[in-house]
């Protein structure tokens, strides 16, 4: 990516950590911001360099793999009906690191083999429960047989 403002506004970088919630990356070495720790007044104060969250929407930029610098980018489905990143400016493919698919326990999906505590895949797609709009009192009554006949009394609201 490019970042587009700030003091390293222009320079790329490859993105270190993505956070969905929020819409921020954090570019690898780049966007620092010196922090100053200081312990008590008897030791010299400590200087830390932090890298600081972009927003995705107008802080950065893809970089077009073509001629390396910064491009907007949409998203389109070509003819096999697969989701891909088009540059705007010269229309090539951009592709999706590989990197972007790991789980949270750095894994890939294609890459997993089942074991013996998970849970089959015809377990999980099988429809263990149909939601209704009843309340939980009157679920419980539909199945032990029991049919409501009382008239409710009115109710007034002062």
């Amino acid at each position: 990516v490019e970042i587009l403002l700030g003091k390293d506004k222009g320079k790329q970088g490859i993105v270190k950590e993505i956070y969905q919630e929020r819409n921020w990356v954090i570019v690898e070495g780049l966007n620092m911001k010196l922090e100053c720790m200081k312990i008590n007044k008897k030791y010299p104060p400590i200087y830390v360099q932090q890298e600081q969250p972009l927003l995705v929407t107008s802080q950065v930029q893809l970089v077009d793999p073509s001629d390396m610098q910064a491009t907007p980018i949409e998203w389109r489905f070509t003819e096999d009906g697969q989701h891909v990143r088009v540059s705007v400016r010269s229309g090539r493919i951009i592709p999706v690191p590989i990197l972007s698919q790991e789980t949270i326990d750095y894994k890939l999906p294609q890459l997993y083999q089942e074991q013996a505590k998970d849970t089959t895949k015809a377990d999980v797609e099988k429809i263990t429960f149909e939601p209704a709009l009843k309340t939980f009192e009157m679920d419980i009554m539909e199945q032990m047989g029991i049919k409501e006949d009382r008239v409710p009394k009115k109710f007034y609201w002062y």
